[in-house]
């Protein structure tokens, strides 16, 4: 992770960190209404699809945005002529955020912090303001710039993905639901304008 996080300082500039982290941590929760789950995810539009016929099996590989080629099998039958419909879904928004136990956050995301151990026990012996519970314990502050770092770089790691076909009304139903669909990843290569939103599912 370490790694990862080094080479995107490099490849990224400050300005787009910040701004797909934004995009991210601003998604809404999933909901479920009117029968309908709208789900917060990440979204790969499918070029263009193609199948090879294994017996009884269909073995699907799809030219992915971002992605590259993705396979799987399923026994659905899918728009070959229509490969707009299709898209894959990174919906483990949780995930990519990542656990907020496992380091002290900075408040803002642009501002870098500055911590000072001496104001803060300045600040307890005058009794002004008690020091953060967080630098009560041994866990080491993180600026926002860093924590956005850590959150596109889990970004870019390996997941479980959905197809989802749309339908009438920007509404998407999945299909090839039989096995799990375990796609590499963006890695490093993150697109500046990556697609983010809450998708309607039936």
């Amino acid at each position: 992770m370490e790694t990862r996080i080094a080479e995107l300082r490099v490849k990224l500039p400050r300005e787009v960190v910040l701004s797909i982290y934004k995009r991210i941590n601003d998604l809404d929760l999933p909901d479920f209404r009117n029968r309908r789950l709208r789900l917060p995810c990440i979204v790969f539009p499918v070029l263009a699809i193609r199948v090879l016929h294994r017996g009884n099996e269909k073995l699907y590989i799809a030219r992915v945005s971002e992605l590259g080629d993705v396979e799987f099998t399923t026994a659905d039958d899918l728009p070959l002529k229509e490969p707009k419909k299709l898209v894959f879904v990174h919906p483990w928004i949780d995930h990519i955020r990542g656990p907020d136990s496992v380091v002290a956050w900075g408040d803002d995301p642009e501002a870098d912090t500055n911590s000072n151990c001496d104001s803060d026990y300045d600040a307890e012996s005058d009794g002004v303001v008690p020091p953060s519970p967080l630098r009560a314990v041994s866990i080491p502050e993180v600026d926002g710039y860093t924590r956005a770092l850590y959150v596109i770089a889990r970004l870019g790691q390996p997941f479980s993905a959905l197809l989802l076909i749309q339908q009438r009304k920007r509404e998407y139903r999945r299909v090839a639901t039989e096995k799990e669909i375990v796609v590499s990843g963006l890695g490093t290569n993150i697109p500046t304008s990556i697609r983010v939103g809450r998708l309607a599912i039936l």
